[in-house]
């Protein structure tokens, strides 16, 4: 089968498909490329591409495989006319989940120890400057709590944090909800009683019709003027406007970003001008992410191979032959 990666650059990707799957051939192509130079593909991997019915139309499409979990970059319901198959690799397990989980608490660290003062504190000569806040103690509302919630909750247990979960159904009862202390895990409705109480506001849901905007104007008005927004989901659940005004404001101290509403982000974005840090979409860029997720995506390009349904598949009742 022929199987195309949507844009150029990762050749560690690339080079772990080929060495699992070394009776496909696996190629590249950039974005623009997709309907001429991958017209026979056989598996479109998209990244953050978004797929519409111009490249879900290909004649030789079976399988739109996502490398990681979101999918938003994908239109599902035209795929499933044109009878392709779309499937990604959840977080958990992977090691995607437990990279993503590091930078959000990267991101943590680096606002609430001002490690940017900090840095500027060397180049002055001056020493114990800035004064900072410690995580200890602080209360850390996770909105999302999936694979990646999950970790990020593992993760802040051992700077004894308060944490809260937010997801949209609640607890489900799992073992793997289970092996992980939160002091409260509650439904999605509760936000707004929730987000007064936060320190650190997390976000990691999927984006979808009901995460997009989640936080606008009216929860970045009910976080504390000292509380700090995290994003490693996907940039559309902030609206960013939003976010700018809260910043420039001083409703809320400061953000950490790892993804953008448009990627590349632009340099030059007003909110770098003030209390952000930022990451150009890199949770789940690692050795052990990549890994686990190419062996996902590998089985999935087997089953297809054997006529069999992927794993992990959305539209698998939708497709129409």
């Amino acid at each position: 089968m022929k199987v195309y990666l949507c844009q150029k650059g990762f050749r560690f990707i690339t080079d772990l498909l080929q060495e699992l799957l070394p009776d496909d051939e696996i190629l590249e192509c950039l974005p623009e490329e997709i309907t001429t130079k991958a017209r026979d593909a056989n598996v479109l991997i998209p990244t953050i591409i978004p797929l519409n019915e111009a490249e879900l139309s290909l004649p030789d499409l079976k399988l739109v495989q996502q490398f990681g979990a979101g999918l938003d970059v994908v239109d599902v319901a035209s795929a499933s006319s044109n009878g392709v198959y779309v499937a990604n690799v959840p977080a958990a397990g992977t090691g995607n989940a437990e990279s993503v989980a590091e930078v959000a608490v990267m991101h943590m660290l680096n606002l609430s120890r001002r490690y940017a003062a900090a840095c500027q504190s060397i180049q002055d000569r001056k020493v114990s400057s800035p004064t900072s806040w410690s995580l200890k103690g602080r209360t850390a509302l996770i909105v999302g709590y999936g694979g990646i919630g999950r970790e990020v909750a593992r993760r802040l247990s051992g700077f004894e944090m308060k944490i809260i979960g937010v997801s949209r159904s609640g607890p489900k009862g799992t073992a793997e909800e289970q092996a992980v202390h939160v002091d409260l895990h509650t439904t999605q409705d509760k936000l707004h009683e929730l987000l007064p109480e936060a320190d650190f506001v997390v976000l990691a849901p999927p984006l979808n019709d009901d995460t997009r905007g989640l936080m606008s104007s009216e929860e970045f008005t009910l976080m504390k003027p000292s509380a700090f927004v995290i994003n490693v989901a996907r940039g559309g659940v902030i609206d960013n406007d939003a976010l700018l005004n809260a910043l420039k404001d001083q409703k809320i101290m400061g953000a950490g970003l790892d993804v953008f509403v448009e990627e590349p982000c632009d340099p030059n974005d007003p909110l770098f001008e003030y209390n952000v840090t930022a990451t150009p979409h890199i949770g789940g860029a690692t050795d052990l992410s990549f890994q686990g997720i190419a062996r996902g995506v590998a089985e999935n390009i087997r089953r297809l191979g054997r006529g069999e349904e992927p794993l992990n598949c959305v539209n698998g009742g939708d497709v129409k032959s």
